[in-house]
C-alpha cells in the first residue's frame, strides 16, 4: 500500500496546495430535482485534508491541503461565502471538499455541529464521501441539518479489471453496504460513473458505462452523474504518453446517448441521470457545430430527463465518426 501510495504521488504534476483558511470558490447553478423541475443550487468547494486513499483516477487531491484540517477552518470557509440570500434563493447546497466529508481528518468531528447549523436553512445538503466512511458521524449529521442529506460516492465502474486498477480501497460489496446503510437511515445517495476508464476496450466502454449506471439505479440511488475521464492526476497522463490509453471523445458521448434505451432498464421515477458537462470544452473530437448541438441536447436531457429523444441522425457529422 505504501509503495503504491508513493508511486501515485510521484506521478502527480507539481502544484500549489490551497490553504484551509482561504475563501472557497462557489458555483451557483440549477440541477434536475427528479420531479420534472429544476432547483437552484449553491456548490461550495471547501478545502480540507486529502483523502487517505490514492485512487489512480482522482485529480481532486490538488484542491486539498497536505495536513489535517484545522478545527474551525470549514465553518470559517462557509461563513465567507454563504449568505441569507443563498438560503432563500438556492434551495440545495453542495459541500464538496474533494475528499470525504465524514473523515475527521478532512472535516473535524467537532465542527459538524456548526456546519449543520449553517446548512439547516437548505432543503437538501449534498456531500462527498467514500463508502468506507459511512459511519455514525453521517447519521448524526443527517439528524442535525433538518433538511435532506444526500451522500455522493464514486462507483466509477463495475468492470472488474478497470475497477481493480483504480485503487479505490473498496469493493462492490463495500459500495452496496454503504448504499444500504444510507437508505436505511433515510439518506439519499448520488453516484459518480466514469465514461471510458482505463482497462476497458473502446468498443466495450459504452456498454460498461450503461451497465454501471443500471447497477447503481438497481440499488435505489437517487442521482447518477456520468463523468468523462480527464487528465491531470498523473497516472492517466502517463498512460496516454505511453500510448496505452485514449481519452473519451465527443464521438463517444454521441455513441453513449445513441445506445440509451438498448438495455432493459430505464431511469426510475423520481431519480435523476445527468451527464456532467463541467469539462466539455476539453473533450476532443467534433467540429464547432456538432459539439454545440450535442452539448445543447445533453443540457436539455439533464433538465427534462428525456434521453430517448436523442436522434443521432440530427448530428450526422463525419468528424464524429
Amino acid at each position: 500500500m505504501k509503495s503504491l501510495r508513493l508511486q501515485m504521488e510521484s506521478l502527480r504534476p507539481a502544484t500549489d496546495r490551497p490553504s484551509p483558511w482561504s475563501v472557497p470558490k462557489i458555483l451557483r447553478s440549477v440541477e434536475p430535482d427528479g420531479r420534472g423541475s429544476e432547483v437552484d443550487t449553491t456548490t461550495v468547494f471547501l478545502t480540507g485534508a486529502e483523502c487517505p486513499f490514492r485512487c489512480t483516477m482522482c485529480d481532486l487531491w490538488q484542491y486539498t491541503s497536505w495536513e489535517e484540517t484545522p478545527v474551525g477552518a470549514i465553518p470559517f470557509q462557509l461563513s465567507q461565502v454563504l449568505t441569507t440570500e443563498d438560503s432563500v434563493k438556492r434551495q440545495w447546497l453542495k459541500l464538496y471538499n474533494a475528499s470525504n466529508f465524514f473523515d475527521s481528518r478532512s472535516v473535524p468531528q467537532g465542527d459538524l455541529g456548526a456546519i449543520a447549523e449553517t446548512c439547516s436553512r437548505f432543503e437538501r445538503v449534498i456531500v462527498e464521501n467514500h463508502p468506507r466512511f459511512c459511519d455514525g458521524r453521517m447519521q448524526s449529521f443527517a439528524q442535525a441539518i433538518r433538511g435532506q442529506l444526500e451522500v455522493a460516492m464514486g462507483l466509477e465502474t463495475i468492470h472488474p479489471h478497470a475497477a481493480a486498477a483504480m485503487n479505490k480501497g473498496m469493493s462492490l460489496e463495500d459500495f452496496d453496504k454503504a448504499v444500504e446503510r444510507c437508505l436505511g437511515l433515510g439518506i439519499d445517495v448520488r453516484v459518480f460513473v466514469l465514461l471510458h476508464p482505463p482497462g476497458i476496450a473502446i468498443d466495450e466502454s459504452i456498454a460498461w458505462t450503461w451497465k454501471t449506471v443500471a447497477y447503481a439505479f438497481e440499488r435505489h440511488v437517487r442521482h447518477v452523474s456520468i463523468i468523462p475521464v480527464r487528465t491531470g492526476n498523473g497516472w492517466i497522463d502517463r498512460l496516454i504518453s505511453a500510448g496505452e490509453y485514449q481519452l473519451p471523445t465527443v464521438g463517444m458521448v454521441r455513441g453513449l446517448l445513441a445506445c440509451y434505451g438498448d438495455g432493459d432498464w430505464r431511469v426510475p421515477m423520481s431519480s435523476v441521470l445527468e451527464f456532467d458537462l463541467w469539462d466539455w470544452e476539453n473533450l476532443s473530437g467534433g467540429c464547432a457545430v456538432c459539439r454545440r448541438t450535442l452539448k445543447e441536447h445533453l443540457a436539455r436531457c439533464n433538465r427534462n430527463q428525456e434521453f430517448l429523444t436523442f436522434n443521432a441522425s440530427k448530428i450526422d457529422c463525419e468528424c464524429l465518426v
